[in-house]
């Protein structure tokens, strides 16, 4: 069955239903059904076209996640459908994700004020660069805080300086979970990072899979320092001290802890350094 026949099908089941419920329900209870259909993608469509009443709650559903992949310019498409923040289905958006590909576009000026309208993300995916290993000049700046209740943050990148990943880190002050993803090797950093008075609470879920060392100096760096409950990391043989790091950081609140070892010598035993770890974090749960 083609989906406007199931878009044909679900409007004329809505339009019976809301017939029938409109003049006996009142709109909590209208609004209590609609959540059920969350995950109902063609109902919630349908909702929309049958009922003006049921329409906001619909969209509330339908727009939480969006995500932008380079296809028919989504973004400006999205920016001319919504040219105005007030006429902006933005705020509904719960989650946010964007490709690689789609990126480059944030360095232009008019999109500065665009991304602006999605004030309510509690979840933010995106990849800097990606697969290509290409620097366009993408800068961070523009999304610093652009977000308020951020919690969740998972960055990939290549060609970005740690100085800006965690700058943008310190930008989101409910920030709880943590993940950074490196697809290429980093660029060299030489440079001291100045973290900013206060950081974010970091009380959820860390995951590296990056060099972990520069990585693990510059979490230690933040002022407020790490209460993550979750770690996973992925770390090459020479870099267990900054993983024993991040676990003696977090031993007061940690409570699940997975750690991969890669070794590129026979000589260096993968379970020992596991064991090492898991030992760190037994010993200061006693």
């Amino acid at each position: 069955m083609s989906v406007p026949c199931l878009i044909t099908k679900s409007a004329s089941t809505a339009a019976r239903v809301q017939t029938a419920m409109s003049y006996s329900l009142p709109p909590e209870i209208l609004d209590l059904i609609v959540d059920h259909l969350c995950d109902e993608l063609i109902t919630l469509k349908a909702c929309c076209v049958v009922s003006k009443s049921w329409a906001p709650r619909a969209r509330k559903h339908l727009f939480a996640r969006i995500q932008f992949h380079q296809r028919d310019r989504p973004i400006e498409s999205w920016m001319q459908a919504f040219p105005h923040p007030s006429s902006s289905l933005a705020h509904h958006v719960r989650t946010l994700s964007f490709s690689a590909k789609c990126t480059s576009i944030l360095a232009r000026p008019d999109v500065r004020c665009w991304i602006r309208t999605f004030q309510h993300v509690e979840n933010l995916d995106m990849e800097i660069l990606g697969y290509n290993y290409l620097y366009h000049g993408v800068s961070l700046v523009q999304l610093h805080g652009f977000s308020p209740t951020l919690k969740s943050l998972i960055l990939g990148y290549t060609s970005v300086s740690f100085q800006e990943v965690f700058n943008l880190i310190c930008s989101f002050p409910l920030l709880e979970d943590l993940g950074l993803i490196s697809y290429a090797p980093t660029q060299p950093h030489t440079s001291e990072w100045n973290p900013p008075p206060t950081s974010p609470k970091l009380t959820g879920t860390l995951e590296i899979r990056d060099k972990l060392r520069s990585v693990a100096r510059r979490l230690c760096d933040l002022p407020g320092g790490l209460h993550f409950s979750k770690i996973r990391l992925s770390c090459w043989e020479e870099e267990p001290t900054s993983a024993m790091d991040l676990v003696s950081r977090c031993s007061d609140t940690l409570e699940s802890l997975a750690v991969t070892c890669y070794s590129t010598s026979a000589f260096v035993s993968v379970s020992v350094i596991s064991q090492h770890l898991t030992t760190v974090y037994e010993r200061r749960h006693v």
